[in-house]
């Protein structure tokens, strides 16, 4: 179906960090969008660890709010 083919595009596509920041224009969107991520990946990956990395860094998220949203996110996980 298109739907299928659509979403299997999407996945498949290479990532596009510029598209994922350019909404952040303020400190809460880029954390929503850190934490977003946080949720949709798994952590224990070094190629999403590196993604995180520099995806926090493209935010230009403070290491003290990454530390919180890390530790938010896992204590949001770990309860389900």
């Amino acid at each position: 179906s298109d739907i299928r083919n659509f979403v299997r595009d999407e996945l498949t596509a290479p990532l596009d960090l510029d598209a994922i920041v350019a909404p952040a224009v303020c400190e809460e969107t880029a954390a929503e969008i850190y934490a977003a991520s946080l949720m949709a990946i798994d952590r224990t990956r070094a190629a999403e660890q590196a993604y995180l990395t520099l995806l926090a860094s493209r935010l230009n998220l403070a290491p003290g709010l990454v530390d919180h949203l890390n530790a938010n996110v896992e204590a949001a996980t770990t309860r389900d």
